[in-house]
């Protein structure tokens, strides 16, 4: 894998030659362990062959699940030092110091600042380097040197990634008896979707820090009296001070418009990762919301992974309450819009021009439903994600970070436009019923006026 100029990583032929120009069967055997081919497993059949069985239920957003619970780590520094509730890192220190794994395979700092990637997967063999390793890294990374490192060295490891990470570890088991063997535990975080190493420069640019002088972002900084889902970001610059910025203060940021998103992640389908022994995410839902610290939510699919979930609760390790497949679907209810019918639409946008897209479990939207008010939202945010590292890149070049933001700014207004829509019309549906008829009709006309504009 090599990371581009656009800050992706891309497939290439260690001998130099491109892509289409390699044998069919070097293609045909690459494309059964990419999680977006046509050609490999989807997650069902990954999760049914996994998890299927005695004391297990399903769930269409979910998977597989054997527990669900919801809350933090009440013990240590877990939560203090973690992205929310710290239980990632607390499941992945129990594995690791009761002997059931030898290393994790996770990502970590690189504390070499830009333009060499913020952070890299690698592999901690002791708590000490595990813990070394805590928070979220919120842009594009690649496991093809540390897979190496696994075949290379042997022992028990633990995966972390996010789910397409996770389902790609599952196919190259698939096809790898090596791996397959030394791999026994995977753990998912819940996923909104990636962002190429741009998205961080850009934040770090955005808090004052030239590119060349950010040396480490944390993402998601923690700040008391400020609710969860509205963290602050801390910007490290190799000489001057840190800078803590709320995400409200920086232009684009709002993590749905999607600025400098993968292209892959607006075709994906798999919100928790389905196919990972344990998916740990936010809990953002009420009781947690009111609590600035954070909090997990929980879904084990192995035995082993509900275990130790339970063993944690008994023992006063996990302060967790539980929860339902529906509690999970409702606090990521925007992914869930996003991944679902969101992706029907981008489907059936891409059927409608004669574009490939990959095969999903969510069927294309019919060309005659893409010119509603929630069909023009998700393909304006489409365009956001396409046109912004070409953009930002010329910004770049120009040492001019207001010019990415005017240039972008159409297609922003756009795609606010259409969220307002949007939201006129659910307000509309919840409440219509309720109106005497002359009101009902009322509403009505307001809504078809604000769809017009």
């Amino acid at each position: 894998m090599r990371l581009t100029e656009r800050g992706e990583y891309l497939p290439f032929a260690r001998d130099g030659r491109e892509l289409d120009q390699l044998d069919e069967q070097v293609l045909a055997d690459t494309s059964k362990v990419c999680p977006f081919s046509n050609s490999s497993r989807d997650e069902d059949a990954i999760g049914a062959d996994l998890y299927a069985g005695d004391g297990a239920s399903h769930h269409e957003v979910v998977g597989h699940s054997r527990k669900i619970v919801a809350g933090h780590v009440a013990g240590g520094d877990f939560r203090d030092r973690g992205t929310s509730g710290g239980m990632t890192s607390w499941v992945l220190h129990r594995l690791l110091s009761s002997g059931e794994i030898d290393a994790v395979v996770h990502v970590a700092s690189t504390l070499e600042g830009l333009p060499n990637p913020l952070s890299r997967y690698t592999i901690s063999r002791s708590v000490e380097e595990l813990l070394s390793g805590r928070k979220s890294r919120y842009h594009v990374q690649t496991l093809a040197d540390v897979m190496e490192d696994v075949r290379q060295q042997p022992g028990r490891y633990a995966v972390v990634g996010v789910p397409c990470f996770i389902k790609a570890v599952r196919l190259l088991t698939d096809a790898d008896e090596v791996l397959r063997e030394r791999i026994t535990f995977t753990s998912s975080l819940v996923c909104g979707h990636y962002k190429s190493t741009l998205y961080s420069e850009y934040v770090g640019w955005s808090a004052g820090i030239q590119p060349t002088n950010l040396l480490d972002i944390d993402y998601r900084h923690k700040e008391p009296g400020r609710p969860p889902n509205r963290y602050c970001v801390r910007a490290t610059p190799r000489e001057g001070e840190d800078v803590v910025l709320g995400v409200e203060h920086i232009p684009m940021a709002d993590w749905g418009m999607g600025i400098f998103k993968l292209g892959a992640c607006d075709y994906c389908d798999d919100i928790v990762g389905e196919t990972a022994d344990i998916s740990l995410g936010d809990a953002w839902l009420d009781p947690f919301m009111a609590d600035w610290q954070g909090a997990n939510l929980a879904i084990a699919r192995s035995e082993l992974a509900a275990r130790m979930l339970e063993e944690g609760e008994a023992d006063g390790e996990l302060d967790v309450i539980p929860w339902t497949a529906e509690d999970v679907a409702a606090a990521q209810a925007g992914a869930v819009r996003h991944r679902r019918p969101g992706l029907a639409v981008r489907l059936g946008n891409r059927a409608r021009q004669g574009i490939w897209a990959p095969t999903k479990r969510v069927e294309p939207l019919a060309e005659s439903e893409l010119d509603s008010p929630f069909s023009q939202r998700m393909l304006n945010r489409e365009a956001i994600s396409i046109a912004s590292p070409a953009t930002y890149l010329e910004a770049r070049r120009r040492g001019d970070l207001d010019y990415f933001r005017r240039t972008m700014k159409p297609l922003v207004q756009r795609y606010d436009g259409t969220r307002v829509t949007t939201f006129w019309r659910r307000a509309a549906a919840k409440i219509a019923h309720r109106l005497p008829p002359k009101g009902e009709a009322f509403l009505r006309r307001i809504v078809g006026r604000q769809r017009q504009n």
